[in-house]
């Protein structure tokens, strides 16, 4: 015979049969409720597994654990919960529920760790911060530096836009970034500052390098900054051991991350003009005649530049708009030979004048050529084709010149302010050579004329 509580769920599981029978057959829910709602919530509640009791409301299981971590909390970092807290619902007809006594086990029994957040880039942690805004502005802060300052305005601006962002969020980067929960000490949890510099210095990792026959641990631990006893310690050698293999494990500095950038920059630039040459035998050889003076044009060129960490590792043409054409210029260049040998006939050599004094004695001395002055330009010219044996100072005559012209025949100018030929030039019949003046044992400004033939002093006045 059943005992009274069996006949009581058997009276229940009669009534749900019913119920659910009336409900399938007639599509009418019954009058009241349905079974579902009939029937009432229970939670059971589950530490590390373990079933320690029901409530019922999870509500007042969110408010123990908040009163129990508020109670806890100390410093900056954040708790959570260190066990398995789970809560199973139930739906009963007529559930049971100890409250106060469940709640009781949770304040007993829960624990909690610090969290905090880790920063890494694929696996390589930087360090534990107390939140991920703080890692984020670490990041952000080493990163800054190396934008551009368009690309920190637009970034600033989208944070604007977006107040859930962080500039970090939009950052370019060489390596994948994750920001993971993790259980944290209070000491090692690094600031901001410490961050920045954690990710400057970057880290160590093992590395297998080749090495040369004549390479010495001094010479590794040099290199890779480190000491002979960690190079042996990483390569099991005992204290006398020399290195023997070709291959030895040291430990290389690396780069957490670096921050790309790819911006486009358009710049006004000059076009070069061509210059176009054309020769001609009616300019003297060695002269140069501009017809067409060259101008240069303009052009605006957009490139497309990639950066990390601020330096440029890509830069190319992505458009380019000519906004004014160059002008070409156009040369002329002399091909006419200048004979360097005299005609035998002598051209005046100034520009217009008179002479002043001739050859002969004068003032208890010889006077060896002739003076003219009275000029209408102080331009001096050669008197025939040669070539320029003497040109620069000479006492007593000052600054002069002196010509061979190849024919036996030489002058000498003398006496000029200024000099526009050098020793081996070619001049030809009437080309400038200098300017008159009153340089050396002058009395005034004039010009000092002497013609020899064959080394012997002739007189100008028989050849002028």
């Amino acid at each position: 015979m059943a005992t009274p509580k069996v006949v009581k769920r058997i009276c229940q599981s009669a009534v749900l049969v019913s119920l659910i029978s009336v409900s399938m057959v007639t599509g009418i829910e019954p009058a009241g409720a349905t079974v579902y709602n009939m029937m009432k919530p229970v939670y059971h509640v589950y530490i590390d597994g373990s079933n320690i009791g029901t409530i019922d409301d999870k509500e007042q299981l969110k408010e123990q654990v908040d009163k129990i971590k508020e109670e806890k909390q100390t410093g900056e970092l954040t708790l959570m919960v260190e066990n398995d807290l789970q809560i199973v619902p139930k739906r009963l007809f007529q559930p049971s529920y100890d409250n106060e006594e469940t709640l009781d086990k949770v304040a007993d029994e829960l624990t909690f760790v610090a969290k905090g957040y880790e920063l890494s880039f694929e696996n390589e942690s930087v360090g534990i911060f107390s939140s991920e805004s703080s890692a984020k502005d670490a990041l952000w802060v080493y990163a800054k530096p190396f934008l551009s300052d368009d690309k920190v305005k637009e970034i600033e601006s989208k944070i604007d836009e977006d107040n859930e962002k962080h500039p970090a969020d939009y950052l370019e980067l060489s390596s994948d970034l994750f920001i993971e929960e993790v259980e944290a000490k209070k000491h090692n949890v690094l600031t901001e500052e410490e961050g920045v510099t954690q990710i400057e210095d970057g880290y160590l990792k093992e590395v297998e390098i080749e090495v040369s026959e004549d390479e010495t641990l001094a010479d590794l631990a040099d290199e890779y900054d480190m000491e002979e006893a960690e190079i042996r310690e990483l390569n099991d050698l005992a204290e006398d051991d020399k290195l023997e293999s070709d291959k030895v494990t040291v430990l290389e500095e690396k780069q957490f991350v670096k921050v790309l950038e790819t911006e486009e920059v358009t710049k006004d630039e000059e076009i070069d003009f061509d210059t176009e040459t054309t020769k001609s035998d009616s300019l003297l050889k060695g002269k140069k005649d501009v017809t067409q003076t060259g101008e240069k044009g303009e052009k605006k060129v957009t490139y497309s530049i990639s950066r990390e960490n601020g330096e440029i590792t890509n830069k190319e043409i992505i458009k380019e708009e000519v906004t004014k054409e160059p002008v070409k210029e156009k040369v002329t260049i002399g091909t006419k030979e200048i004979p360097s040998k005299g005609t035998g006939s002598f051209a005046w050599p100034a520009v217009g004048g008179t002479i002043t004094s001739k050859q002969g004695e004068r003032w208890g001395s010889f006077h060896k050529g002739i003076d003219i002055a009275g000029v209408s330009d102080r331009t001096i010219k050669t008197v025939d084709n040669g070539t320029v044996t003497a040109a620069g100072k000479r006492s007593g005559y000052g600054n002069q010149v002196t010509i061979n012209h190849n024919n036996g025949m030489k002058t000498t100018y003398a006496h000029l302010s200024s000099i526009s030929v050098s020793v081996g030039d070619t001049v030809q019949k009437g080309d400038k050579i200098g300017v008159m003046g009153t340089t050396g044992k002058s009395t005034g400004v004039h010009l000092h004329l002497e013609v020899y033939k064959n080394g012997k002093l002739e007189n100008p006045m028989d050849y002028l």
